[in-house]
């Protein structure tokens, strides 16, 4: 099984132009890119957004609501707890490649990216990140953000890496 570890803010959700139930809506570019994506790779979607917040069943009637593309069939854990140290801040705590190796350490998986526009990933993960921020060099990005033709490439090519 190949899985996309999914970030919303910066990724599909750039600048607000629109809400519903569930909040703002996404760039239909970056869900097109979305589409492109799953459908080259045939991977499924992984929430490790704080959207996840919300919980797996509503993350699930999001997606089929909203028709977007793919299949969400998980959300990362919040693992604070597990990155605590008395010296350590809330971001060094909760760094978001904790809560996918947490996630991955239960479910095995084939080939996986990560899709973000931080970089708090473990050392470990840089090979299967892709960084949806500070992208002016891809026409279509928005701000500088988004999952753009070239970053849906680049997680092709990473998901097929072993194909």
């Amino acid at each position: 099984m190949k899985v996309i570890f999914l970030d919303i803010d910066g990724v599909l959700n750039v600048r607000r132009h629109g809400r519903d139930r569930f909040g703002s809506l996404f760039h239909s570019q970056f869900v097109k890119n979305l589409k492109q994506l799953i459908i080259k790779t045939n991977a499924k979607i992984v929430i490790s957004s704080s959207w996840r917040f919300n919980g797996l069943d509503e993350m699930q009637k999001m997606w089929i609501e909203r028709e977007l593309p793919g299949e969400v069939i998980g959300i990362t854990p919040f693992t604070a707890q597990y990155e605590a140290t008395e010296s350590a801040s809330f971001m060094d705590r909760c760094k978001r490649g904790c809560e996918i190796r947490e996630w991955l350490k239960t479910h095995p998986v084939d080939s996986y990216v990560i899709l973000d526009d931080d970089n708090d990933m473990l050392q470990s993960q840089q090979s299967n990140f892709v960084r949806c921020s500070n992208n002016f060099d891809c026409k279509d990005h928005i701000e500088g953000y988004g999952l753009t033709k070239n970053r849906t490439e680049i997680a092709i090519n990473i998901l097929n890496k072993f194909n």
